[in-house]
């Protein structure tokens, strides 16, 4: 037998392998360039909310210690310091998220059930707040929303319906937020009576019921 390192004589041992045994690479490689393929056409054809994206960028970034908030933050520090002072806790409330800044306030606050017409205690007590609003930056668009329970409306002088009311009391408020200088042209109202309830009503039954309710009857104010 001839030495390997003299490189004559010599034939390496050959592996046999099955036929098939190897086709399962091309599958893999199909199906990984058809996923490819998938997430490429879904990032082209994907169109980014730069509204929503710039709201996210503009308040989780922290201000400086010695520099006041800007933006939507300061809107809504001002408006809580309000709240608080006027002591809304439990009738208003204000938060920020992607797509904006949102004031909440309870039907109970606004409005006498049934009615469309701003309650004295509204008037006289959320002034300063509606204040707060009308100093915020004109750049920001308005929008108000009327939301009511799904108690269907009955026996209430011209209102056929809880979407009829929901917009009316949106109205209502717009006119309010007129009357402190806010151009309506910045503004819009949405009725939406109940079909979006803060807390699902179904299954509910005595006081959660009635407490689920009393939650979903409410007019909401965004900033964006």
């Amino acid at each position: 037998m001839s030495d390997s390192s003299g490189g004559s004589g010599f034939t390496p041992t050959r592996v046999k392998t099955k036929k098939d045994e190897g086709l399962w690479i091309f599958s893999f490689a199909d199906l990984t360039l058809i996923l490819m393929s998938f997430f490429a056409l879904m990032l082209s054809m994907s169109k980014p909310d730069k509204k929503q994206f710039d709201n996210v960028v503009s308040n989780i970034q922290e201000a400086p210690t010695n520099q006041a908030p800007q933006g939507l933050m300061a809107v809504a520090e001002d408006l809580e310091k309000v709240i608080i002072k006027q002591h809304l806790e439990d009738d208003a409330s204000v938060r920020i998220d992607v797509d904006g800044l949102m004031l909440e306030f309870s039907d109970r606050l606004l409005f006498a059930s049934g009615s469309v017409k701003a309650s004295s205690q509204f008037v006289g007590t959320t002034d300063k707040v509606l204040r707060v609003l009308s100093e915020a930056p004109e750049h920001y668009k308005i929008t108000i929303e009327g939301h009511t329970d799904d108690v269907p409306l009955k026996n209430v002088p011209g209102f056929k319906s809880n979407w009829d009311l929901s917009a009316a009391r949106g109205i209502t408020l717009l006119n309010l937020l007129s009357q402190r200088g806010i151009n309506t042209q910045r503004m819009r109202v949405l009725a939406y009576a109940e079909t979006q309830p803060k807390v699902p009503t179904k299954d509910k039954k005595g006081k959660e019921l009635e407490d689920a309710r009393r939650a979903n009857r409410r007019v909401v104010i965004r900033l964006d």
